[in-house]
């Protein structure tokens, strides 16, 4: 097999800046800005804190009592990214990292509970997980027409 080495660096090179941080340069501003070995390396603020949440909720799911791994919570934990998100989009505000660290956290936490119970067959999850991309959907399609 042939493979065309030269393309592959090109595409890789062009992705490379999306791999930490999934933001445009206009959104640098979501971002940690860390410098590692004298370069700048941009980190997802939301993102910072759903992938550790997101372990958090499946270590909880397995060691935790009830309480802190019910289906309430993977209903109720993503509304503060979602509001966060709505807030600072919608209404122009600049939001805080910190914040999206936080709110982050807190969604991977349901996104690591979500998963478990999902696992253990209780789709209800599913339902759960349709309400809030049909929230998001909707709130994405006003941003965009505020914006065009």
């Amino acid at each position: 097999m042939n493979v065309p080495w030269r393309e592959l660096r090109r595409g890789l090179a062009a992705t490379w800046p999306f791999l930490l941080s999934h933001h445009e340069p206009s959104e640098y501003d979501r971002c940690y800005e860390p410098t590692i070995r004298g370069r700048t390396v941009r980190l997802c603020a939301r993102c910072l804190g759903i992938y550790p949440g997101i372990a958090a909720g499946v270590v909880a799911y397995v060691v935790a009592p009830p309480p802190a791994t019910s289906l309430a919570l993977v209903a109720v934990l993503p509304s503060p990214a979602l509001l966060d998100w709505s807030a600072s989009a919608l209404f122009d505000g600049d939001g805080s990292n910190p914040r999206r660290t936080a709110t982050g956290a807190l969604l991977g936490y349901a996104y690591g509970l979500g998963l478990m119970h999902l696992f253990d067959g209780r789709f209800v999850v599913l339902l759960v997980g349709l309400g809030y991309g049909l929230a998001a959907a909707t709130l994405l399609t006003l941003h965009r027409r505020r914006t065009d």
